[in-house]
């Protein structure tokens, strides 16, 4: 009686820490998927790493990582900017004979798990590693021009 007690006490001070005050999600998740960028075929164990967690995550026969749980981080610069309640990430992939990639700022979304594609290319010498940043989404893009383009 005493285990289960503390148990649902457990579990309700875990539920408490992920959605924060006011029940709002502090916490996204990302399920990424990883291809061949000249044949769209699925590279099954690519390592996705998330620096701002630690955590390392190897691809299924899908191409699949298994679902990662992100808090939302906030970019400063931007936040001061104009708020957008978005987190970011970062994600560096790699995978034996490709070129890695470095996503930049890809978008963690409170309570949402989004499922992103990666495209790795073979490595053929030309680059260190393949950078990409992904943008604000379009309402944010739109009210930060409202703001400032007058």
């Amino acid at each position: 009686m005493i285990v289960k007690k503390l148990t649902v006490f457990a579990l309700i001070a875990a539920m408490t820490a992920l959605l924060g005050c006011g029940g709002r999600a502090r916490f996204g998740s990302m399920r990424v998927r990883v291809l061949d960028g000249f044949s769209d075929l699925p590279i099954e164990g690519a390592v996705v790493i998330v620096p701002e967690t630690g955590g390392s995550y190897i691809t299924d026969a899908r191409g699949s990582t298994e679902e990662m749980l992100l808090p939302v981080e906030a970019d400063e610069v931007y936040e001061r900017l104009l708020p957008s309640g978005v987190g970011r990430a970062t994600l560096l992939v790699t995978a034996p004979g490709y070129t890695p990639c470095l996503l930049l700022y890809a978008r963690v979304l409170p309570g949402v798990c989004r499922e992103p594609e990666i495209l790795l290319f073979p490595d053929d010498g030309s680059l260190p590693v393949f950078t990409m940043t992904e943008s604000p989404d379009e309402d944010w893009c739109r009210r930060f021009a409202e703001k400032y383009g007058g």
